[in-house]
């Protein structure tokens, strides 16, 4: 299972990641207003051979480094809610441990376990309990602290990101996972042309 969070999370930052020393992410707090689309992606790719959905990622900068970046990412596999991020710099080791804070606004500090094994790729996973689900979408993240071997890395979240991260957890749970093996053929009639001929 945590092999497969693991590979699970390598394709989606994959998909989205970028050098952040050699290219300029597009820091989503410069955003004025939330998405309202839900930006939800189910490929036809699997874990442990379960199909996946994942939202788009939240791009946030790293407040106490230079030209650093952070993804924070949601997903979904069966009925379990996911929240990735990874810290888009170099040699960024991440323990299998509590190593993961939240701020909320109201003052709560909620600490969190890393689902990965020990990595340098700065990946940082999470399954979602019902009550963490609950806690984070009915409460403003003011500040997600991640504590890695070398340095803290602080990513404070804006207005406009906590919407979307509302915005996205609404979605997602709402979101019914397709059975992307599944092929509809159209059945055709004895003497009709199959269609595309």
């Amino acid at each position: 299972m945590r092999n497969s969070i693991f590979i699970l999370f390598i394709f989606l930052s994959g998909m989205f990641r970028v050098d952040a020393q050699e290219k300029a992410v597009t820091d989503s707090t410069d955003s004025s207003y939330a998405n309202a689309d839900c930006g939800i992606i189910q490929t036809k790719q699997k874990l442990d051979k379960k199909p996946f959905a994942s939202t788009t990622p939240l791009h946030l900068r790293v407040n106490n480094s230079d030209y650093v970046y952070g993804t924070l990412q949601l997903g979904k596999r069966k009925n379990k809610v996911f929240m990735y991020i990874q810290i888009l710099d170099k040699n960024v080791c991440v323990k299998k441990d509590k190593v993961l804070d939240v701020f909320f606004k109201t003052g709560e500090v909620v600490t969190y376990k890393n689902g990965f094994s020990l990595n340098c790729d700065g990946f940082f996973a999470k399954q979602l309990s019902k009550k963490e689900f609950e806690k984070l979408r009915l409460n403003d993240i003011d500040l997600i602290k991640l504590y890695t071997y070398k340095k803290n890395y602080e990513l404070y979240v804006s207005e406009v990101q906590n919407i979307d991260i509302d915005n996205q957890l609404d979605c997602l749970s709402a979101y019914k996972i397709k059975k992307t093996d599944e092929v509809k053929i159209k059945k055709t009639k004895k003497n009709e042309p199959a269609s595309g001929t």
